[in-house]
């Protein structure tokens, strides 16, 4: 059997505004450089502005997709969750506000060591919603056996809290297992199952929040380490969540992108 190529989910629903566009043009640009061979873009209402260049460099299928009632109004879980776990072929996921450093390759071809891995959320120090126990982080996903990802299993689980939840004035922290939402679920399904969705050999340097992420041009290559934790690695991936979108927290390689680059979107 031929060996499948890497092939790249991601989503794009951001609003026409030029930051998001050149964020989302960084990604391409990054994924492709890092070994990608096929990208699926799902979005729901904001069509992605995807390049004619972009498009000369890879095969990139844009897919509109809708939500799901799941019974939470959140779009991790009524467009994220149900739209990756409906996928029928293995993938790996990673959330538009990406930036890769390194081979994706390394990641891919992990993918049949177990059925879905993640990676645990890293602990920021600024970010009081990290000071916990260990749990997952859903914006980079390395799904091999796509039957593994079951929605109507997943939500069965979530749905039996909720319930409890109800009735009581801790709701929202009792109805998610951990900040977030999709990813809340997913990690509350997991341990249902008593599954570790983590592996030995993929760690936080390949989901590394820029808030912790120092990066610098060296020799024209970009580097990047994480910077004021008690273990600090060479970031494999920098991933711009929440606050830390590229142009709030001043990134070189966001402002280094040229104009031209960023007209391509506009």
């Amino acid at each position: 059997m031929a060996e499948q190529r890497l092939k790249l989910v991601t989503i794009m629903n951001y609003p026409p505004e030029p930051n998001f566009q050149r964020m989302c043009g960084l990604f391409l640009d990054s994924v492709i450089a890092a070994g990608a061979e096929s990208i699926t873009i799902l979005y729901e209402d904001h069509t992605p502005r995807v390049s004619a260049r972009h498009h000369r460099m890879i095969d990139i299928e844009l897919r509109k997709c809708r939500s799901h009632d799941v019974g939470h109004p959140h779009f991790n879980l009524r467009f994220k969750l149900p739209n990756l776990a409906a996928l029928d072929y293995p993938f790996l996921y990673l959330d538009a506000d990406i930036y890769v450093l390194g081979n994706l390759e390394y990641l891919w071809s992990r993918r049949n060591s177990k059925p879905w891995i993640g990676i645990d959320h890293q602990w920021v120090p600024g970010d009081p919603r990290t000071h916990r126990t260990p749990f997952l982080n859903s914006g980079v996903q390395l799904v091999g056996d796509p039957d593994f990802y079951d929605l109507k299993a997943i939500l069965a689980v979530q749905n039996a809290v909720a319930p409890l939840a109800e009735h009581s004035r801790f709701a929202k922290q009792e109805l998610f297992a951990c900040p977030g939402a999709d990813q809340a679920v997913l990690y509350r399904y997991f341990r249902s199952l008593g599954y570790d969705y983590t592996h030995p050999e993929i760690g936080p340097e390949w989901n590394s929040c820029a808030g912790i992420t120092e990066i610098q041009s060296r020799n024209g290559v970009w580097k990047a380490r994480t910077t004021g934790l008690p273990e600090n690695d060479d970031v494999q991936l920098i991933h711009y969540w929440s606050q830390y979108k590229p142009w709030a927290i001043g990134c070189p390689i966001f402002a280094s992108a040229s104009i031209a680059e960023s007209n391509e979107f506009a």
